[in-house]
């Protein structure tokens, strides 16, 4: 669900804050409404409802964190989805340098430090003044628990977030920091995968003896986070890999320079069927006579439903030419497939010194990749090394 937008990205809401909201309200509800010393029942669920939303408020504020500082540097992602933790934003973005990378990572949980600071400290006047005499007005009692309790979830988002584990912003900082000591991007992204699997299998034995001996419910969210941090590492490493793969490759290299051609008035039944078809990321030029109006591909057909598609013109669905981003023969292609990645399009437009533009389609991406992969396996297979290891660390 879209919120809005900040600083020119679209802000918005992970599904998954449906449970989480829930679970706070059942919680805290719940638990102040019974017990010794139990509140009224209309000031429990009020003072609940004013928790879950300070806690939706407060990760979303760790997040803009990241957007408005990424924004002062020029970087952009086209959307920020705000979830409990380890939000992608941190990850959509490329910073050109290292000290980027580390304030834009840095940005979230240094906020959430900000403002732990200033709730708890106004927490501890509260408390100062009464807030947790039994005897003082449940106003100020639930005053005084909404504040310190938002100061201590504050607290939890800027430690948890510091992990160095992808997807967490510790991740990204420890990422800046070994770009600076080792002057490459590339080998601070093979030293903060190894930390990242180390930090999740640690995370992950750490909950099996939880669950086994101490809180069950505790264990199980350890090894769930362990687990996805180690997924996310293995994923980083194939990107890396790939990244080492195309070490000097330029985009003219991959590029498909006789794309399909659509005229405008063809329905996407038509145009997905004949031309489409299981070629996913594959894109067509749309021209009407001599004239290029855009580009039309899988992005563009999966977004309209399809029992549209007998009434739908490629004209209706393409992306006009001028809205499409471009690049060059000679530029390298990993960047350009970065670029494309963030697009969200199926192609970029590679002008050409005489006729046509070509595209650089993710189809045609897709195949020189592989090709490329298959030679580096023949190669290292000539070499007596042992065939799709372990990527860049099991060389």
């Amino acid at each position: 669900m879209a919120l809005g937008r900040f600083r020119g990205t679209e802000v918005r809401v992970h599904w998954s804050w449906i449970p989480v909201l829930a679970l706070i309200l059942v919680g805290f509800g719940g638990g102040l409404e019974s017990g010794d010393g139990a509140w009224p029942a209309a000031v429990a669920w009020a003072t609940a409802i004013v928790v879950a939303v300070a806690v939706f408020v407060s990760v979303t504020v760790h997040e803009l964190a990241h957007v408005y500082v990424a924004s002062r540097f020029g970087l952009r992602s086209p959307a920020v989805v705000v979830q409990l933790l380890g939000g992608p934003y941190v990850m959509s973005v490329h910073p050109r340098e290292a000290r980027e990378e580390l304030a834009v990572a840095a940005a979230g949980p240094v906020v959430s430090l900000v403002l732990a600071g200033l709730l708890l400290g106004v927490g501890a006047l509260a408390w100062a003044a009464g807030a947790g005499d039994a005897s003082a007005s449940v106003g100020l009692q639930a005053s005084g628990l909404i504040v310190i309790w938002t100061g201590f979830v504050n607290v939890a988002l800027a430690v948890v977030n510091i992990v160095p584990g992808y997807p967490l912003d510790g991740a990204r900082m420890l990422h800046a920091v070994a770009w600076m000591r080792t002057g490459t991007e590339f080998a601070a992204t093979q030293r903060t995968v190894r930390v990242g699997r180390y930090v999740g299998y640690v995370l992950m034995g750490i909950g099996v003896y939880m669950t086994l001996f101490d809180d069950p419910l505790l264990g199980l969210g350890l090894v769930v986070a362990g687990w996805l941090i180690i997924t996310s590492s293995r994923v980083l490493d194939q990107r890396a890999f790939l990244q080492s793969l195309l070490m000097g490759v330029h985009v003219g290299d991959a590029l498909d320079r006789n794309p399909v051609r659509v005229p405008p008035q063809l329905t996407l039944d038509v145009f997905a069927g004949d031309y489409v078809g299981a070629q996913l990321g594959a894109a067509a030029l749309v021209e009407r006579g001599a004239d290029l109006l855009g580009i039309v591909g899988t992005a563009q057909i999966r977004r309209i439903p399809r029992r549209s598609w007998a009434e739908t013109r490629t004209e209706q669905a393409m992306v006009p030419l001028v809205s499409v981003p471009t690049s060059t023969e000679d530029a390298e292609l990993w960047p350009a497939l970065e670029m494309l990645e963030q697009s969200g399009l199926d192609a970029l437009v590679v002008p050409q010194p005489e006729g046509d533009p070509a595209l650089l389609t993710r189809r045609s991406a897709a195949m020189f990749v592989q090709e490329k992969a298959l030679e580096e396996r023949r190669q290292r297979s000539a070499r007596g090394s042992r065939p799709g290891g372990r990527g860049l660390f099991g060389r």
